[in-house]
């Protein structure tokens, strides 16, 4: 499949993904109000903590696995089986987690509970990772799209009032669950013969190849995930309804660089074994993102007020100031997804990048610790993701120019030696 054609079904799928919880996002922001939507956005951003310890980097190292043997139908059966074995071990200690939390903790609720589990099934059974890695973006698109028009119907019919902020997230929390049971024909397909001769030694395999890749996934996840509990923690839940508001504009860019990260991976990943230079080069043209995300940050800049007071009313005003806070990001998130995901994790430099991401983590949650000194919990937040995004762009994009002038360096005296 060309790169225009998986662009396209990527483009799709993302759009679903960002306009179904936009359609949303007002509409619950002023049905529920501000205590009871943070309260959603607080189910939302564990069940998402959830879904990410379950996917386990699956999403990046079992989708490289998985493109290079793209013509192999046994390898890539044997490769579902095992993952999907693996998370499912994953999803039964989140299982056993979030009990324990439920029975010791007031931040896990019944409700709670049932959300968190639905989103790590979800994230069990769906294997978005095989279709992308089999470039066959369409088979992970048609599901999302239908899933996410259901969820749509579903909140707008069902959640009329604060005390349903509960049914409100877990309407959320059962898209991935839908998706997988959408594209359960697209896996039949495939083939699940690989169950067969499933081994214990193939899912700790993979669970230890997937290591590196899931802590560095992890730490990228939870810069983005962990501000809600952390806002909640120090402003409560109308601090929450704020920030979420203000996170949700900035997201709205994140599925613009997904589709470039999820559109060029497969091949910089086949490209980083069969032909590095023709990588490179690829690398290189995918920085002309950069004008679409300077104009995004422009964008939320003058533009994000003007939305935030029309779709919520005057209640989010303290919303405005931390989106001009944050507009900065989507810079920072293509300068990074460029890189560190397309080159230091496809060209031998996974331990780097893991640590990349580890330092991008620390760093963001030192900032938020020192501000909580100086400025309001949702700002503290606000502030410390860019600090924490910053690090990975800036660090990356130093580590790439390096490498790329030593690469060529020694390219250039092996060819001065052959000449003489």
């Amino acid at each position: 499949m060309t790169l225009h054609r998986q662009a396209a079904g990527l483009t799709v799928m993302h759009a679903a993904e960002v306009i179904q919880p936009l359609l949303i996002l007002p509409y619950a922001g002023n049905v529920l109000g501000p205590t009871a939507f943070g309260r959603y956005a607080y189910i939302l951003a564990l069940t998402q903590i959830a879904s990410v310890i379950v996917d386990y980097g699956f999403t990046l190292t079992a989708r490289r696995a998985a493109a290079p043997a793209r013509h192999d139908p046994i390898v890539i059966r044997s490769l579902l089986a095992e993952i999907v074995a693996a998370k499912g071990i994953l999803c039964l200690g989140v299982a056993v987690v979030a009990l324990i939390a439920e029975s010791f903790s007031s931040a896990i609720d019944m409700p709670t509970f049932i959300c968190i589990m639905l989103s790590a099934l979800g994230a069990m059974l769906f294997p978005s990772w095989l279709f992308l890695g089999l470039e066959r973006p369409w088979q992970a698109a048609i599901p999302v799209v239908a899933a996410r028009a259901l969820a749509l119907v579903a909140f707008v019919a069902l959640v009329h009032s604060p005390s349903e902020a509960g049914l409100a997230a877990a309407i959320q929390s059962a898209i991935p669950l839908a998706c997988a049971i959408i594209s359960l024909p697209y896996v039949l397909a495939i083939g699940m013969g690989g169950f067969r001769s499933l081994s214990l030694r193939g899912v700790i395999k993979q669970l230890q190849d997937g290591w590196s890749g899931f802590v560095s996934w992890l730490a990228q996840c939870i810069v983005v995930i962990l501000p809600v509990p952390l806002v909640q923690q120090i402003g409560g839940f109308a601090a929450v309804g704020q920030y979420t508001v203000a996170e949700r504009l900035i997201s709205a860019a994140r599925p613009i660089f997904g589709i470039l990260q999820q559109t060029l991976m497969p091949r910089v990943a086949y490209l980083a074994s069969h032909n590095p230079a023709q990588g490179l080069v690829l690398i290189w043209n995918s920085l002309w993102t950069l004008i679409i995300a300077v104009a995004m940050s422009l964008a939320l800049y003058f533009i994000g007020p003007y939305v935030v007071i029309f779709l919520f009313g005057p209640e989010y005003t303290q919303a405005i100031t931390l989106v001009r806070a944050m507009c900065i990001l989507p810079i920072l998130m293509d300068l990074r997804i460029c890189m560190a995901d397309l080159y230091m994790f496809n060209y031998g430099y996974e331990k780097a990048w893991t640590l990349l991401a580890v330092l991008s983590l620390v760093g963001f949650l030192f900032a938020v610790y020192a501000l909580s000194y100086w400025t309001d919990g949702a700002m503290a937040v606000a502030i410390g993701s860019v600090i924490g995004e910053g690090i990975a762009a800036v660090a990356s994009t130093v580590f790439f120019l390096v490498s790329v002038f030593l690469r060529t360096r020694a390219a250039l005296r092996t060819t001065g030696a052959a000449d003489a």
